[in-house]
């Protein structure tokens, strides 16, 4: 996946080494708890983000460190996502994890549990927006150029909203046509 995603930006130097970087050592599913000194280290696998993400949880601190499934006020990137599974993700987090925790995402600053709900709220709006102007017969640009202006008024403000506003509305448009590529993870092999 790393080498289709890098595209043009893709050097024989870069591919030797993507190619040459080994195997993980130990592989799960659904997750995996790990011990140290300090107590339990609780990791994770879900769905969302890309086929797979997984999320580190310290529940003797409470924190949760996320990773790309949590952008703290930013636009994602959607190239890979999946974005109903994604909410369903943040709204497990949230009832499992919510209260009281600290959440360390892939992008931005470190948030709260009403952060990660602004985010998982994001990405049902960018759903709602998308999949209404698709019963009025609007797609590709047309449907993009329409709710820019909509997306952009509720989150402007968040990092990321220009170049990224009408690659996440055609990217929900391809998802919900259900012309998007999304990659899937193998499970137990």
């Amino acid at each position: 996946e790393n080498l289709r995603l890098l595209g043009s930006f893709l050097t024989p130097e870069l591919k030797a080494l993507i190619e040459a970087t080994p195997l993980p050592s130990v592989v799960y599913d659904d997750g995996v708890n790990l011990y140290s000194g300090t107590g339990e280290i609780q990791v994770r696998s879900f769905p969302g983000h890309t086929g797979g993400d997984s999320i580190v949880l310290i529940p003797a601190s409470r924190i949760a460190f996320l990773g790309d499934l949590f952008w703290r006020n930013m636009l994602p990137n959607l190239i890979d996502a999946s974005t109903q599974p994604w909410i369903d993700t943040l709204d497990t987090i949230l009832a499992t994890n919510g209260s009281g925790y600290t959440f360390v995402p892939g992008h931005g600053d470190v948030g709260s549990a009403r952060d990660v709900a602004a985010f998982r709220d994001y990405l049902v709006t960018l759903r709602t927006l998308v999949a209404e102007a698709k019963a009025q017969g609007k797609s590709g640009d047309a449907l993009a150029q329409t709710l820019i202006p909509t997306l952009k008024q509720k989150y402007g403000a968040w990092e990321f909203a220009e170049p990224l506003a009408k690659d996440n509305l055609l990217q929900t448009d391809a998802e919900l046509s259900g012309t998007k590529r999304i990659p899937e993870v193998e499970r137990g092999g």
